[in-house]
């Protein structure tokens, strides 16, 4: 069975290729055609995929897109099905209108549209929590789990509650607008002056600031009304994101709640806005382990699988196993709705046609790859001096030992929001120099920002207050660097003393490995600091020439792309 999985419309557009049982290649549309979260139609993210494999689409079984406009067929929408602009708009308007003859509107989790042609499969529209469930559960080890989805909005619903078993996804619950888990952190991301769906992190990094904001978590606790069945109500005179038609998440009785004070672009983060974020993500935590409990009692599973744009909250996702009694978590490299072509795909594959699930490792490396003849030919064709290094790996170590910043380009690209060492910028972890130096010169963005440490698996329980088997593949938990290492890992080690950790095994990640192996027999540190290799603004580094971009449009000194070294010192 062969699936093209698509998102697009929605935040980041991107195609991903079901084939053999698992997910073998896909990417976000961004990387092609270099816009930033772009929800253009992932033309060259699908034809990466079909090159990738010397397939085309008449080749696929079926189409997944991880969208299900039928699920508005609950309403008659005069607007579009009463004056239809164009006949082509009959794949909405005519069933619209059959639904208000029925007797009953009940549209399903997914629908289907099949064509005559023999070069168009079948393309399915599965609905958007659907999606994100899929990509959890199906990407996980587990053969039975609890389920969480949570993000801004997909079609009506805002969150769902749902288990798991082989091949089947049963739906235990929905919450729906205008109440948003998603909806509240971006509520506050835009009082706070910041962007929506874009500075989330921004948020999330300034919670860790140690201030008094017990009233401000009173303050936002009273807008929120936590439910028996495990979900939550927003005090609608505070928050108004499902009001389409209007500027603004929130109202001015929110404003005026919380100091009247809304947070200016470009603004030095002060103690207001310490306060502020440091309350909501206290808020948004209580919420989530809410829902966690609550599903708990409903599976009495200990596996949970967690899906989501809410699910980048790589704080909470540190805290889960201490505040609910899940004993298993997963959370899949691309939780948000970029990852929901691979959800869709995955979808169509096992709960409708009940495809096998295979279980082997996920790895994210499932983009396109540069090759040594490639970057060869590039370097020549922009007439940039190299050197080539057989050993990449000692050179980068000693690089980075010296206190210099490496980027790097290696192999197939990662798939998500996250680069996991193809696509990094890497560094000394032990020298806060180094931090300062890539936010202030080739990140541009704020000081207080954390960088990613990153570690090898079977160390990483000497340096965290982690469990010995502790697993994180894809950066996705924060978790508490052990005290007597703060100090010597001053650039990975955030203001409250933790580190959003990246473990790496010979299995997982070989090349990254040997660095860091390298690395520690210089400096008795099994770390280095870990990045996305890009400027702010843009998206992560697909390919030879966009490597070279970057680097030359940046403050970097020193770019490995494979096995060949650029450098401008």
């Amino acid at each position: 069975m062969i699936i093209l999985g698509l998102n697009h419309g929605e935040i980041n557009s991107s195609a991903a290729l079901y084939k053999d049982g698992k997910i073998v290649a896909g990417s976000a549309e961004e990387r092609f055609n270099r816009i930033k979260k772009s929800k253009s139609f992932p033309i060259n993210a699908a034809k990466y995929c079909f090159d990738e494999f010397n397939i085309s689409l008449k080749d696929c079984n079926y189409v997944a897109q991880a969208w299900n406009p039928y699920a508005t067929l609950n309403k008659f929408n005069p607007l579009i099905s009463g004056f239809r602009a164009r006949r082509e708009d009959y794949f909405y308007s005519v069933p619209d209108n059959l639904m208000n003859l029925a007797e009953k509107r009940e549209p399903k989790d997914w629908a289907v549209t099949n064509f005559q042609e023999d070069y168009l499969p079948p393309l399915y529209y599965v609905q958007h929590h659907r999606a994100h469930a899929a990509n959890a559960f199906y990407l996980s080890p587990f053969e039975e789990a609890a389920i969480l989805t949570a993000d801004f909005k997909g079609e009506f619903e805002t969150a769902t509650m749902m288990k798991g078993t082989g091949t089947k996804l049963e739906l235990l619950d929905t919450m729906s607008l205008p109440h948003s888990l998603g909806m509240l952190y971006s509520t506050f991301t835009e009082l706070l002056g910041y962007r929506v769906d874009s500075d989330e992190w921004k948020v999330m990094a300034l919670s860790a600031f140690d201030v008094d904001f017990e009233e401000e978590y009173q303050k936002i606790s009273s807008t929120i009304h936590l439910l028996e069945n495990g979900f939550f109500e927003m005090d609608q005179s505070y928050y108004k994101g499902a009001i389409l038609d209007q500027p603004n998440l929130y109202t001015e009785k929110l404003k005026n709640l919380l100091g009247g004070r809304v947070g200016v672009k470009g603004e030095t983060a002060d103690i207001w806005h310490k306060k502020i974020a440091c309350a909501m993500q206290k808020v948004a935590e209580d919420i989530a382990v809410h829902m966690l409990c609550n599903l708990f009692e409903r599976t009495g599973c200990k596996n949970l699988a967690l899906s989501g744009g809410f699910f980048m909250n790589s704080v909470f996702n540190g805290k889960i196993k201490e505040l609910t009694p899940f004993k298993n978590i997963f959370i899949p490299y691309a939780p948000t709705d970029a990852g929901n072509s691979i959800g869709a795909a995955l979808y169509v594959a096992h709960h409708i046609h009940g495809e096998k699930r295979k279980f082997d490792f996920n790895s994210s490396h499932i983009g396109p790859a540069v090759d040594s003849e490639e970057i060869k030919k590039t370097l020549e064709r922009r007439k940039i001096a190299y050197t080539f290094h057989e050993e990449k790996e000692k050179k980068i170590a000693k690089l980075l030992a010296a206190g210099n910043i490496v980027a790097v380009c290696n192999g197939k690209m990662e798939f998500g929001e996250r680069a996991l060492g193809n696509r990094s910028i890497l560094g000394d972890p032990r020298k806060v120099e180094i931090k300062d130096k890539i936010n202030a010169i080739i990140k541009y963005r704020e000081s207080y920002r954390p960088f990613a440490p990153v570690t090898i698996q079977s160390a990483v329980s000497k340096y965290f207050e982690v469990e010995s088997d502790f697993t994180s593949h894809y950066m996705e938990q924060v978790v508490m660097m052990k005290p007597e290492y703060h100090d010597k890992l001053e650039a990975v080690v955030h203001i409250d003393g933790s580190g959003r950790v990246q473990t790496v095994s010979e299995d997982t990640h070989p090349s990254f490995c040997k660095i860091i192996n390298e690395f520690e027999s210089l400096t008795e540190l099994p770390f280095v600091l870990n990045t996305s290799f890009n400027i702010n603004g843009e998206p992560i580094v697909a390919n030879t020439d966009d490597a070279l971009n970057t680097f030359y449009n940046s403050g970097l000194e020193h770019l490995f792309i494979g096995n060949y070294y650029i450098s401008k010192v």
